[in-house]
């Protein structure tokens, strides 16, 4: 998120809630929209970062071998050009985007519990439907061997 706002000079989700919905949709991978004019080798690396295994995500000591060896990696950041893109919006915020410090642990808790409440109701009818097709597969193979009259 911290390479997307240095190269378009914006916040990610500016026009979004900062709430739990928005910390579930960042969990499920929602990120924010690759800039049309970004340099390519620039926009990878970025992509590296928000990988959904933290394990598979580059270090700060590799972030930062990266970009002191610019030699490896050169990005020519037309910024003017970024900045212009409909890609990144305006240069406001949602009300009920917070950008000050405070802690995200409520916020966390909240949004598990949101999870597990959407995954709750969808049980039901995931089991409903599993019935059905179990239903449908005992009619289909009580069928085998019988003769039709």
């Amino acid at each position: 998120m911290i390479m997307w706002e240095l190269m378009t000079g914006r916040r990610p989700f500016w026009d979004k809630n900062h709430d739990a919905e928005l910390i579930i949709e960042i969990c499920d991978g929602v990120r924010p929209p690759i800039v049309t004019n970004a340099p390519e080798g620039y926009v990878e690396l970025m992509k590296e970062c928000w990988h959904s295994d933290p394990n598979k995500r580059p270090t700060a000591n590799d972030l930062s071998k990266i970009f002191d060896e610019g030699g490896k990696l050169h990005w020519s950041i037309n910024r003017i050009e970024i900045i212009k893109s409909p890609d990144i919006g305006p240069i406001t915020n949602n009300p009920n985007a917070i950008y000050k410090s405070r802690s995200l642990s409520a916020m966390i808790k909240s949004a598990e519990s949101t999870r597990s409440l959407k995954i709750q109701r969808y049980k039901p009818f995931n089991e409903g439907k599993r019935m059905i097709n179990d239903n449908n597969s005992n009619e289909d193979t009580g069928n085998i061997g019988k003769k039709n009259d």
